[in-house]
């Protein structure tokens, strides 16, 4: 045999190349199983957090039923789950279940999603179910809401029946969603002033016997406003009241007749010179000359005299009642429902009597002390405009208004410049925002169809933080910002 021959057959009797493609063949299934099979169980866990989304969505919304038997509870959560897991994707929902602990307030929803697979069906696996429970405990805290809303002119037409709508739409959501007895809500409407309501008349800290210095202002003699309204024969006092000194106008200072600026005034708009341009002139100024202060401040002629024309002491007084904190639904559904559009707007003015709804201490007494943990104290405030007192070049230098007028400088200022009198009401409405966050107050802020970008951006900074901010562009996304709020302030959590 020759030579050469004998080597081939050696070198192929050696060869082990035959060897490793036998062994790979032989671990090929395995290999594609644990390969593919990672495919089936990324399935599976993409499944159970679908899961885990919906059956939290299903939670949170069975919560906020407070009157569900546990028949119905499951019902109403298979549809939360099959809108937050339509059966296109993966997997396949069953075991869905509903217990409510009706001593402890919780919520539990469970359910497993069965997903099929491709590649471990090979070795015998042909699904894998995933499981998960979702638990929400209901709220056990109160809540107070104070919604402080713009009643301006401008607020006419359908924008006020929107507003109407949309604040019963929150109402209806929140009482839903509460005890009995763990939620009170009052009703601020604001226009150039605010309105306590007539029933509380010479009340004490509506300063009955004139001991405010800004009492007898535009009055000489000194005159008790209390005084002056029950000797004009034709009119009474309609239930506004006045800003106090600042920095008590947006405090929640405690009225104390031993510290008189801390009292509150009853609305008196003057009778207006009935010599030069002025737009409240309603009676005889009993008086000759030229000097318009002095024909205005002349306070005898009060005295017998009635309201020949004009609007009278009420002029610049539009606004509906507030409605202390209450938990009565129809009664606070009443207040929205009487809201009308007339006047001016003056923010500071409405935050800082929400600050005072809310509190426990006088002029209203229904909120229960601050910083209890047990409790949340929230505010909604809204505009459709922005701050205005119209300036004005006669004597006076604006119109009256809950701050009086600015020639007396009670708003921190002395000018008849729109743009200045503005600013001033800005820079009290931030004031008053920062006040009633201090109080840890959460602050929700609506701007309706405002097209001022600093009237915005003024809001939006009233808000506890920016997300409390809602722009409403129109009458749906009013709706739609009043029930996220509604949504928001039913505190409900996840607890795992």
């Amino acid at each position: 045999m020759p030579s050469c021959l004998i080597s081939y057959l050696r070198s192929w009797a050696a060869d082990r190349r035959g060897n490793v493609a036998l062994m790979f063949s032989i671990l090929l299934m395995p290999l594609m199983v644990l390969t593919g099979g990672s495919v089936d169980l990324n399935q599976a866990l993409n499944a159970r957090t679908r899961l885990a989304q919906a059956l939290d969505a299903a939670a949170l919304a069975v919560g906020v039923q407070t009157s569900l038997s546990e028949a119905d509870a499951a019902a109403f959560a298979l549809g939360f789950v099959r809108a937050n897991y339509p059966s296109t994707e993966i997997g396949e929902i069953g075991g869905l279940t509903v217990a409510l602990d009706t001593v402890n307030d919780i919520v539990t929803v469970s359910a497993e999603a069965r997903v099929t697979t491709h590649i471990l069906s090979l070795i015998g696996i042909d699904s894998i179910t995933v499981h998960w429970e979702s638990e929400v405990q209901r709220t056990r805290r109160r809540l107070e809401l104070a919604m402080v809303l713009d009643n301006t002119g401008s607020m006419g037409g359908s924008k006020i029946s929107s507003l109407r709508d949309a604040a019963r739409l929150l109402t209806d959501i929140l009482f839903e969603s509460s005890d009995p007895g763990r939620l009170k809500i009052g009703l601020v409407p604001f226009a150039a002033t605010v309105n306590v309501g007539t029933r509380y008349e010479r009340a004490w800290w509506l300063d009955p016997n004139a001991l405010s210095p800004l009492h007898s202002e535009n009055f000489i003699p000194a005159a008790n406003r209390w005084d002056l309204f029950d000797t004009i024969t034709n009119r009474n006092w309609t239930g506004c009241v006045e800003a106090r000194a600042i920095p008590h106008d947006i405090e929640d200072t405690p009225p104390s007749a031993s510290t008189p600026e801390t009292l509150f005034l009853p609305y008196f708009a003057p009778d207006e010179s009935s010599y030069g341009s002025y737009p409240n002139s309603y009676m005889s100024d009993q008086m000759s000359g030229s000097d318009q202060r002095a024909r205005m401040r002349n306070s005898p002629k009060y005295t017998g005299s009635s309201v020949s024309y004009g609007a009278g002491p009420g002029w610049g007084c539009t606004a509906r009642p507030i409605t202390p904190l209450t938990g009565d639904q129809t009664l606070i559904n009443g207040g929205i429902s009487d809201m009308i559009a007339s006047g001016t707007t003056n923010i500071p003015i409405g935050v800082s009597w929400g600050v005072r709804v809310l509190s426990p201490a006088e002029p209203f007494t229904e909120g229960v002390p601050w910083g209890q943990g047990d409790t949340i104290k929230a505010m909604v405030v809204l505009t459709d405009g922005e701050n205005y007192l119209n300036g004005s070049g006669n004597s006076n230098y604006s119109d009256y208004s809950g701050y009086g007028y600015m020639r007396d400088g009670r708003l921190g200022i002395v000018s008849s410049n729109d743009s200045t009198i503005r600013n001033a009401l800005n820079s009290r409405t931030a004031a008053a925002c920062e006040y009633a966050k201090s109080l840890g107050i959460r602050v929700y802020t609506i701007t309706f169809q405002v097209n001022s970008s600093s009237t915005r951006n003024m809001m939006q900074a009233c808000a506890t933080h920016p997300g409390l901010y809602f722009d409403s562009p129109s009458s749906d996304a009013l709706r739609d910002a009043f029930e996220m709020i509604a949504g928001d302030l039913s505190n409900l959590r996840l607890s795992r």
